[in-house]
Order: C-alpha cells, then structure tokens, then sequence
C-alpha cells in the first residue's frame, strides 16, 4: 500500500489489519506507532524513482510475492498553467503516474508467475470530471486509469486489475496541496478553490471510502470501480455518458466560477 499514513490509504491499511492482513504501507510520512502489529511502515519518496524501483525490486527477495499492490499515494497542486512550478510537474507526474508504473512492472509479471494477486490503481472521478488549475492532477490519474485498463487486457486472469476512481473524500489532501499563493490568485482561481474546498467538506469521511475499496476487492475480477457519495460514484459516471464534450465544459466552468 502506497500513501497509508493518511485519509483512505490509513483507513484502508487498518481494516486490512482487522482482517489478519500484514501490511507493508510506503509513505513519504509514515505514519506514528499503530495499534496493530501487523503494519509495517516504511519511509519512502515516490517522487524518487530510483529509489522506488530499488524498494520494488527489493521487496519480493526480502518478503515474498504480495498478493496485493495498492497504488494509493497522491496530492494535488493548485496553480495556473503559466505559473505551474517546473519542480511540481516533475513530482506530480512521478509520484501519481512514474512510481505506480515501476511497481506494477515489477509485481504484476511475478504475480502471473504466481497465478494470484490483484493491483489497485486509485485514480479519480476526475478522469471524466477535470479539476480546474490542476492540469497535472487530472492528467496523471487518466494515464494511470488508462495504463490500469491496458494491463487488464495483457493479464486476462492473474493479477486482477482494479482501477478504483476515487471521488471527493473527506480528508487533508487539500491542506496539503502546493498552490498558488492568494496574492497571486484571479477571482477565478479563488473561486474555483472555494468549490473545490466546500466539495471535500461535504464528502464521506476515508472509512467509508476505505470500506467500498475492500469491497471491490472481495469482487475478485477486473473493473473500473467508483469510490466517494452517492451522486459521484453512482450517479456522475451515468451522466459523463450523456454529456457532450462541449456542454461538460461550460457546466464544469460554471460550477467553479470560472470567468
């Protein structure tokens, strides 16, 4: 598990305990001493490749074959297109994109070797529904989601994929969001920062999140999986089919106060 000291990745990292599960959760933050024996936490930046690929390559000499890889880590940054640091589209594009692909190429082909497995990729309801201002976010998720689908077809029985798109959870990711500083923000960007905060407000708590993840994975087959409230994971998924691309946009613009 990969992001499991915070939001759904810590939630999900504890019901997999509860199951008897161990648990090996990377992070750039571990999280503090657990109550369960079973989790082992291990500090690592995703943002590093070669390290991550080192940690991948090293895993299965020192602990075996995993029968499960969950993709989970993530953040945003919020910043207009002309401003967005150089630094952040290295790191996003490592972290959400890089570091899942150099983890699903050292275990999936292990894991058919095996005959078992399942790989989560959490990506986002934002495949379909873009965040405005945070270009690398969306993009990375929709690579990941796309890679997911592809490998589904190159693994037709084992690893099962799952790529699980992820709505708003009620957690911090958007405190800890690198983004433009307010002085430097448009009306726009302010009020499409505003939505996007009252959105997370207004979302089911990681447990709950943590909870429909497992449930998928009890499924046991491929898939493309949603994740969050109701209308986001039941009901946007209908309408993005109903929805013509112009039209998505001029409803996404007017939803963040976009001038």
């Amino acid at each position: 598990m990969t992001g499991g000291s915070s939001g759904i990745g810590l939630a999900a990292c504890e019901r997999l305990a509860e199951r008897g599960v161990e648990v090996f959760s990377v992070s750039r933050r571990p999280s503090p001493i657990r109550g369960s024996g079973l989790v082992h936490d291990i500090q690592l930046d995703l943002a590093d490749l070669k390290a991550a690929e080192g940690f991948a390559k090293s895993f299965s000499d020192e602990h075996g074959v995993p029968d499960l890889l969950i993709n989970n880590a993530g953040y945003g940054a919020f910043f207009e297109w002309k401003a967005f640091p150089r630094e952040e589209i290295t790191r996003q594009c490592s972290v959400l994109f890089s570091a899942p692909v150099l983890f699903c190429r050292q275990f999936a082909p292990q894991m058919a070797d095996e005959g078992k497995g399942v790989i989560v990729n959490v990506t986002s309801l934002a495949t379909l529904y873009p965040l405005p201002y945070m270009p690398l976010y969306n993009a990375c998720k929709s690579a990941l989601s796309s890679l997911t689908r592809t490998l589904m077809l190159e693994f037709p029985s084992n690893p099962q994929f799952v790529d699980f798109r992820l709505g708003d959870v009620s957690t911090s990711f958007n405190q800890s969001a690198p983004k433009q500083s307010d002085s430097g923000q448009t009306t726009s960007m302010k009020r499409a920062w505003q939505k996007i905060e009252d959105q997370l407000n207004h979302s089911p708590p990681p447990e709950e999140a943590s909870l429909r993840l497992l449930q998928v994975i009890d499924k046991e087959r491929h898939g493309v999986f949603y994740g969050g409230g109701f209308f986001q994971a039941r009901v946007a998924p209908f309408l993005h089919r109903m929805i013509p691309d112009a039209l998505l946009r001029k409803i996404l613009r007017a939803r963040y106060g976009m001038q």
